[in-house]
């Protein structure tokens, strides 16, 4: 189980570094509807439609804590410049290795219907047997709405494939998605992504629907590997709380929870 663990913590580390609960449910099909802190992971060019402050602390159990495993972030984000800002701290790992992030991210609006956002990763590592290294990372995205209810995004990460030290497993490599999201009511939102890695491919499909305007349900699936999520969140005031659970065959549950706070 402990080798299980480990590979599956290489294949999928610094993907998961800043996933909320919100975004875990919609299985990470994000990039055309990301919004608040949680666009300066998915989409930084989405920090242009921001309002007011915003404020999000997440833990995520990963794998029901398999040798400690687990994902913690905190961020923060504000409008800024036409624009908007976000920062956002992480921490991913287990005994034998953690990894800490810290992103800066920045989005402008360039039209009505266009957007476009940068953003900087620095890269802490802390591996029990190859000691700790540093690198950094730098993304871009782009978003639009292409007819009325639709809306399109696109997000570059890790465009410089960012390498720790003369290691040849450490270097990241870039990942490229995008997305098409439907919104036909402000209560219902739909969107379905497609994200690739070294070549593989995967399908993201999520919708979510908002009940009494502060119920949200929310339900999402992924491929390579299948993974289905689900989760909620209550909206009371300027208070969220999110819950996500993913299910992954054979592998234990990993849940997630956020709060954000808007002011």
């Amino acid at each position: 189980m402990i080798s299980l663990v480990f590979v599956l913590f290489i294949n999928q580390a610094f993907e998961r570094y800043s996933v909320s609960a919100h975004s875990a449910a919609l299985a990470q099909a994000y990039t055309a509807s990301a919004n608040h802190v949680d666009a300066i992971r998915f989409n930084p060019a989405a920090l242009s439609t921001i309002n007011g402050n915003h404020l999000t602390a997440g833990y995520e159990y990963v794998l029901s804590g398999i040798e400690g495993l687990h994902n913690i972030n905190v961020g923060f984000a504000r409008p800024l410049l036409n624009g908007g800002i976000g920062l956002q701290i992480s921490e991913f790992g287990f005994s034998e290795q953690k990894e800490q992030t810290i992103t800066m991210a920045y989005g402008r609006s360039l039209s009505k219907d266009f957007k476009f956002g940068i953003s900087t990763d620095i890269y802490f590592i802390d591996n029990n047997r190859t000691g700790t290294a540093f690198s950094y990372g730098l993304s871009f995205g782009l978003l639009g709405k292409v007819y009325r209810k639709w809306s399109l995004g696109a997000y570059v990460h890790n465009l410089n494939q960012p390498c720790f030290g003369t290691f040849q497993d450490g270097k990241l490599p870039y990942e490229l998605r995008a997305g098409l999201a439907y919104r036909p009511l402000d209560d219902i939102l739909s969107e379905i992504d497609v994200s690739m890695i070294e070549d593989e491919y995967r399908i993201h499909s999520a919708g979510e629907f908002k009940l009494f305007n502060m119920l949200f349900l929310r339900v999402g699936m992924k491929t390579n590997p299948t993974v289905v999520s689900t989760g909620t969140g209550i909206l009371y005031k300027f208070i969220e709380v999110d819950y996500a659970v993913e299910y992954i065959p054979d592998l234990p549950l990993t849940h997630n929870v956020s709060t954000k706070f808007n002011f």
